[in-house]
């Protein structure tokens, strides 16, 4: 049960980052920040897939967060309009890829015009690419 707790908080760190940069205006320098989050979360990808048993099971929990952020972007931002919004539900999903958005605002200049609905949906993937990066890491 404990190893359940201790992986929902490590797996909530970068909503954590997210909220108390955004609330607390955290100076630290993007880069830098992407940097150690594209590290912590190969890590996390990493230790998740060394513990756990199920394959399926441990990427399911290693992205379970990840996938209820994505899930409430999709209905705040793509199924609901401006006036129905909940500003407070809009904004959970934002604070968890904030770690990532630096990258992901790079890539979508790359590929994509520019617009906030486009760098979510990438840092979204790319957030996933790296864990699966480390998740199969793991596994070997």
């Amino acid at each position: 049960m404990m190893k359940y707790i201790l992986g929902i908080i490590l797996i909530a760190v970068p909503g954590i980052y997210g909220y108390l940069g955004n609330t607390l205006i955290i100076p630290l320098y993007p880069m830098i920040a992407q940097i150690f989050f594209v590290v912590y979360w190969l890590w996390i990808g990493y230790i998740i897939g060394r513990l756990s048993k199920n394959q399926l099971q441990g990427f399911l929990f290693g992205n379970s967060l990840w996938i209820i952020s994505l899930l409430l972007f999709i209905w705040q931002f793509m199924l609901t309009d401006n006036v129905d919004r909940n500003v407070h539900i809009a904004a959970i999903p934002q604070y968890y890829i904030l770690s990532f958005a630096w990258l992901a605002s790079k890539l979508s200049s790359i590929f994509f015009s520019i617009n906030g609905t486009t760098i979510i949906i990438v840092a979204y993937v790319c957030m996933l690419f790296i864990f699966i990066l480390g998740f199969r890491a793991g596994k070997k």
